[in-house]
């Protein structure tokens, strides 16, 4: 569906009759330079565990995280023709779920422990943008794709034993987007956007101690943790534009 949006998106983008004579209202003046702070919520993500394992089941092991929030800085230029525009865009996004559980057991004892994950994300994406012609010079509706690199760190703890990180490794992945832009007056607008993004990284960690105690009770823990985070989820943003 993601590679069906972004196919329709260029298409409109290079054969629109329209595009050429169309101008807008507080981002057709000036430089053609746009700075956009938003805020973000990130719908969900999710924890691949065992990601180099041999075992098909243990390869499909995951866990699935609640979302987050985060906040980001765009800047954006027009170029070539007044509706279209390329922009760079740096983010801060950070996922805490307390929420899930681990089992331990040994010989003779099987109990559930409270685990908590979290993740922080610092996504680089280019993206492109066109606006959708016909709409009123105050308002207008774009589409746009591009291209992310996900850097990032997970930590998990257990029973408060919190995992060490030992290397990290960038991801990179394509992106589709919508999104309306209001303008107040020539040089201040109001954005809404949603994007769909299917963003990765990968991080090795340990834990420093090789059992848990859990009830007066020892349990082996496990040492490697290699695993491969999704950023998955549908992210909002909303956020203020001062086009220049």
């Amino acid at each position: 569906m993601k590679k069906i949006f972004l196919i329709f998106s260029l298409t409109i983008l290079f054969n629109n009759p329209y595009a050429e004579s169309q101008e807008i209202s507080g981002v057709s003046i000036g430089s053609g330079f746009s700075i956009i702070p938003s805020v973000n919520f990130v719908s969900s993500a999710s924890v691949q565990l065992y990601p180099y394992s041999t075992d098909l089941f243990e390869r499909s092991l995951t866990d699935e995280l609640s979302g987050g929030y985060g906040y980001s800085l765009t800047l954006r230029k027009r170029f070539f023709r007044e509706d279209l525009s390329f922009g760079l865009t740096a983010e801060y996004l950070k996922i805490v779920d307390d929420e899930l559980t681990q089992t331990f057991e040994n010989d003779t004892i099987r109990v559930r422990a409270r685990v908590t994950e979290e993740l922080v994300i610092t996504p680089i994406e280019f993206t492109g943008y066109f606006n959708i012609p016909d709409f009123s010079e105050d308002l207008r509706i774009y589409l746009g794709g591009g291209v992310g690199a996900y850097f990032g760190d997970r930590k998990r703890k257990v029973h408060g034993i919190e995992s060490q990180t030992i290397s990290k490794k960038a991801g990179f992945s394509f992106l589709v987007l919508s999104g309306m832009e209001l303008s107040f007056d020539p040089h201040l607008s109001g954005v809404f956007e949603v994007r769909f993004r299917q963003g990765e990284y990968s991080v090795s960690s340990k834990y420093p101690v090789s059992s848990i105690n859990i009830g007066g009770t020892e349990f082996p823990l496990e040492q490697n943790l290699n695993s491969r985070i999704f950023v998955d989820g549908l992210k909002l943003s909303l956020g203020l534009a001062y086009n220049f």
